[in-house]
């Protein structure tokens, strides 16, 4: 298994040698640490575990690619094994996020405070790493400011079974199945059909946020809630395009999607989300009906 990893202070090689063996569960003489730009010519390249750290520019300090053998038996996940590298070296350690590489990373404390922080690269002649931002205070990242962070929000996963549900009812109306007349989907029904498909998705997730209290985060930004009702806009134009067989199954899952937001949203007496977009007053009212609905409370005042 492959970890790659920061530190944000540094430690020397015999240091992170002994952390990597305790971890591991293997001797200390069957982990190999060298420094990547320094010679190979001494390497124990059959060791069980190896380890290669670079220095880096930056409020990091420390940049480590390990590789344990499939003879290792205590393989932990990275983010076990980042804790257990933190508790081991005394410093924290950031691992690269699940969802997506432009999230922010993971950084957990020795003392097993677990949070996201934005990891920056400097495109520079030496390479530079640098924690702008980051979720809970660390002590020794003083002077990084805390803050949430929209790119996590953006990138995690939320369920959405009723969008999914379509895409099978669609697929399996494309390949004739139960007697299905398949005639009228042609390749540019498909690719609409695909496209109209996604903003449902959109829409659906944002429905299931508010159903789960705005979790795993507990906020949502406005700029995003407005982002998918502009979707919700959109889904009208596509349905418009598809022949009506493709529209009606689409409709018969986006009107469930839509009663699950009335239900969970209450009336936007105040033109929260409408407002303050630069546009007259006059074309409040011209906008669609989830234009002037809005969670109780608000996700994006929370914190």
């Amino acid at each position: 298994m492959t970890y790659n990893l920061f530190l944000v202070d540094s430690r020397g090689p015999d240091v992170m040698a002994e952390a990597l063996a305790a971890i591991f569960q293997v001797p200390a003489k069957e982990v190999d640490v060298v420094d990547a730009d320094g010679g190979q010519e001494d390497r124990y390249w059959d060791a069980l575990a190896s380890c290669e750290y670079s220095c880096v520019q930056g409020n990091v300090s420390l940049s480590l690619d390990i590789y344990a053998q499939d003879a290792v038996e205590q393989q932990p996940s990275e983010a076990e094994f980042s804790a257990a590298l933190a508790r081991q070296l005394d410093t924290p350690v950031l691992y690269p996020p699940q969802e997506s590489a432009i999230s922010a990373h993971w950084l957990v404390t020795p003392e097993g405070l677990v949070t996201r922080a934005r990891l920056t690269e400097a495109d520079d002649e030496e390479p530079m790493f640098t924690v702008t931002a980051i979720e809970e205070f660390v002590d020794r990242l003083p002077d990084v400011p805390v803050k949430r962070l929209p790119e996590v929000v953006r990138e995690q996963k939320i369920t959405t079974p009723l969008a999914d549900s379509f895409a099978e009812s669609f697929q399996s109306l494309t390949d004739g199945g139960n007697g299905a007349d398949c005639s009228a989907v042609t390749a540019d029904v498909v690719q609409v059909a695909r496209i109209a498909e996604s903003y449902l998705g959109a829409w659906e997730k944002l429905s299931r946020r508010a159903e789960n209290g705005w979790m795993p985060s507990g906020w949502y930004p406005l700029e995003f809630y407005r982002e998918v009702l502009g979707y919700r806009d959109d889904i009208e134009g596509y349905l418009r395009q598809l022949p009506e067989n493709v529209a009606t199954l689409y409709r018969r899952y986006l009107d469930k999607v839509d009663s699950l937001y009335q239900e969970l949203t209450v009336e936007d007496k105040e033109h929260v989300i409408a407002g303050d977009q630069g546009e007259p007053v006059t074309h409040l009212t011209q906008k669609a009906w989830w234009w002037h609905r809005r969670p109780e409370p608000m996700p994006w005042s929370k914190g």
